[in-house]
């Protein structure tokens, strides 16, 4: 498979944006073998990174969350972390990124 980077942002308060984004969720959970939240202020340059992975084969990043708010992105992620145990992460606390114009959530999927 074709490794890629797609864009489906949506915007606005995490607690409007949660419901849809679990539920798509739910849909890369059933076509993908593994499914990871991230949130970067560069989604290129983070694709980049976890394709290097050892770990996990990332064939694709769906960017699906812009922010101005370095907080609302930490609440996203945070949401699935807790919420969503089917997702491949580890939680490590509140991510410290650098200020930037815009903060990004994204789905990593892979086989």
């Amino acid at each position: 498979m074709k490794q890629q980077l797609k864009y489906d942002l949506k915007a606005g308060w995490p607690n409007n944006i949660i419901p849809r984004l679990n539920i798509s969720a739910g849909l890369y959970r059933r076509n993908y073998s593994y499914v990871k939240i991230g949130i970067t202020t560069d989604p290129e340059r983070r694709f980049c990174e976890h394709k290097k992975s050892h770990r996990f084969k990332w064939n694709k990043m769906v960017v699906v969350y812009r922010t101005t708010s370095i907080k609302n992105a930490n609440e996203v992620e945070k949401w699935f972390i807790e919420n969503r145990p089917d997702l491949v992460n580890k939680w490590t606390g509140y991510s410290n990124m650098c200020d930037s114009q815009h903060y990004y959530a994204y789905f990593l999927l892979g086989n």
